[in-house]
């Protein structure tokens, strides 16, 4: 049983309707992500969040252009219990911007045409999540906070940024990380947390993070230059990221963030001035 799960192992499986076969932990999710037969459980970490998503999931009606996963709910009908959520298995392995970008733009693009009449939750506002404070100072005027070298970068970036005239809609805010490819079916795009930008602005964070993080070449920077504004947008999400890092310490606190990410960030100075 998940080692972390406050109930006991009983209530949580029977809360679900699950038999109590033997539990998997499942790669990814911080090891906190458990799967018994077909079902796959997890943490709730914003249960009004957790219960909208799961509401947009059990109306899906375009698995023939992008899969998404089943929410699962109690047997009173409720999107969790005690603090875990559950949906079906989806099939796949996690694509990766080094070797499965098209994949992921081809999913971005289906996913954000399936969205794009949704309605702006209100909770989006008021989340205080670090994640949530950072898209603020990349686009709301937000103070960041941090190591002054990281304080300078987002000060540059900020100096050149320029409005958007993109339309926003509700968006996946870490595409790049939750694609999932499997043969024969539509890909399928997982963990969704919302915002509400321009639907560019994701593929924009999943190019800066394989950037920075996963040894992509800088030339992929102009990957997916045909999207409006599409520097401002990488600018913008560069800022969202070195303003993350400054709201509290990191898993990786060995890693200088503003030294990973100074060549991209000089490189869009460069152009943007």
């Amino acid at each position: 049983m998940p080692p972390d799960a406050s109930t006991s192992p009983v209530a949580l499986l029977d809360a679900f309707g699950l038999s109590g076969s033997p539990l998997l932990r499942l790669t990814g999710g911080q090891g906190r992500t458990w799967r018994v037969d077909d079902v796959v459980l997890k943490p709730v970490e914003d249960e009004i969040e957790h219960d909208w998503v799961c509401g947009i999931f059990a109306g899906w009606e375009h698995h023939d252009s992008v899969r998404v996963p089943e929410p699962l709910a109690t047997s009173e009908g409720a999107w969790s219990f005690d603090g875990w959520g559950a949906h079906r298995y989806l099939a796949g392995l996690s694509a990766s911007m080094r070797s499965d970008f098209a994949a992921i733009r081809a999913a971005s693009d289906a996913f954000h045409a399936a969205v794009a009449d949704v309605a702006c939750p209100a909770f989006i506002a008021q989340r205080q999540d670090r994640w949530s404070y950072a898209d603020r100072v990349a686009w709301d005027g937000a103070e960041p906070r941090g190591e002054a070298p990281a304080l300078k970068q987002i000060d540059r970036l900020r100096a050149v940024l320029s409005d958007v005239t993109a339309a926003s809609q509700v968006i996946h805010g870490d595409i790049g990380g939750n694609v999932l490819v499997e043969p024969g079916l539509a890909a399928g795009v997982i963990d969704w947390p919302p915002y509400h930008r321009p639907p560019g602005l994701a593929l924009a964070v999943a190019v800066v993070d394989a950037i920075c993080w996963e040894g992509v070449a800088m030339s992929f920077v102009d990957r997916w230059a045909d999207l409006p504004q599409w520097e401002q947008l990488l600018a913008r999400a560069l800022v969202f990221r070195l303003a993350t890092e400054g709201v509290e310490a990191v898993a990786r606190p060995d890693v200088d963030h503003a030294v990973i990410g100074e060549p991209l960030v000089a490189l869009l100075v460069r152009r943007l001035s």
